[in-house]
Formats: structure tokens, C-alpha cells, sequence
């Protein structure tokens, strides 16, 4: 059994809102650089394709889940929706102007967030780039009643997810991904009280 098949059809009402404001900020983002093409990885429900859509910017869902695509495909049905492994999709190298990943890496193994990371580059045009939602680690003592809510979110998200957090959290998130792999991401807005941020790598 998929890991999301009980919890995809509660994704948008119970954790949508709670992103609102960096998928608004992301598609801010990607419509100032005047991106006309972009792929989503591990989309989920495709709450920020259906964004990025309605802004203007052709969008390609991509995720593994058959269950979080069948939602994304019926809540949004004009969207494009493929089910494909991130660490290795059929598009050719250069494919795209621009992608994304919307708190996608903190729930995944290392070595599997570095192979997702390693593939986006590869379909991503040279001069386009990559931009990242995800938790960011902020100094001792940042709002502890935001982390509190965080950590009980990723606790009910399942054990193996929870896990993968933790070992996100504990190795400063994605800069530990960006030196394993050795791209030069950014940081290049806060969020969540400090505890998520928008990054950017350029390629």
C-alpha cells in the first residue's frame, strides 16, 4: 500500500493552507524571471502546478504516488500530471526553463533527495534554475511553538517520514544536500517563522 493512499484525499485541506504563502511567493518568484516552462517534482496533489498554471507558466506534474495523482488529477484536470520516478524521468536533458520542489526533500532519504536534486539539474535549461520550499533551520530559541507544530505534522505524516526529518533536520537541511551534491543553492527568502525557506540553484 502507497504510503499517502489514506492521507492524499486530506493533503490540500490539512496542509495546503499551511503553504499557501511560499507557493504564492514561489510562483511570485517564477513569473518575475519569466520562466515559460517548468516541471514540478514529487507534485503531490499539484497545488503549486495548479498555481503555476493559472499564472501563466506551462507546468509538468511529476510524482510516484498513484494516489496523490489521482487527486491532483481530478482537482485539476486541465494540469498535466505524470507518474514517474524523480531520480529518473524520461525527459531530455535541457527540457525545461525552470523546476520545482515544494517540501518534497526534508521527507526523503539522503541519498534519494541528492539523486532527485542530481536529476533536476539534468532537465533544467542551462541559465534556468531550480527553486525549493522546504524546512530551514533557524537559530536556537526561533519560534519553539512553531517548531512544536512541525515536528507533530511530521510525527502524524507516518513513521519512516518523521524519521526522514529528523535526519533532515539534524544535518541543517538542505545545505547538507547541496554540499553532498555539490550545487550552490541559495537561500533566498524565509518563511514559517524562520523554520522554512525558500533556495534557488541556478544551472
Amino acid at each position: 500500500m502507497s504510503e499517502y493512499s489514506c492521507t492524499a484525499s486530506l493533503y490540500d485541506p490539512i496542509v495546503g493552507p499551511a503553504l499557501r504563502s511560499m507557493h504564492r511567493a514561489m510562483v511570485r518568484h517564477l513569473t518575475r524571471t519569466a520562466v515559460d516552462s517548468l516541471v514540478d517534482l514529487c507534485c503531490g496533489t499539484g497545488l503549486l502546478v495548479g498555481m503555476t498554471n493559472s499564472a501563466g507558466i506551462p507546468s509538468t506534474g511529476v510524482d510516484i504516488s498513484r494516489s496523490m495523482l489521482a487527486v491532483a488529477r481530478a482537482k485539476r484536470p486541465h494540469g498535466v500530471f505524470i507518474r514517474e520516478d524523480a531520480t529518473s524521468l524520461s525527459f531530455d536533458d535541457s527540457t525545461f526553463a525552470a523546476a520545482t520542489l515544494s517540501f518534497a526533500l526534508h521527507e526523503k532519504p539522503f541519498g534519494l533527495g541528492c539523486a532527485i536534486l542530481t536529476e533536476a539539474v539534468r532537465v533544467v535549461q542551462p541559465g534556468g534554475q531550480i527553486l525549493i520550499a522546504d524546512y530551514a533551520t533557524p537559530p536556537a530559541g526561533v519560534s519553539p511553538w512553531t517548531h512544536r507544530i512541525i515536528r507533530l505534522i511530521e510525527r502524524i505524516a507516518g513513521k519512516d517520514h518523521h524519521r526522514y526529518f529528523k535526519e533532515y533536520m539534524a544535518r541543517n537541511g538542505m545545505e547538507a544536500l547541496f554540499s553532498e551534491t555539490g550545487l550552490k543553492g541559495h537561500h533566498i527568502e524565509t518563511h514559517l517563522s524562520g523554520w522554512g525557506a525558500l533556495y534557488q540553484i541556478m544551472c
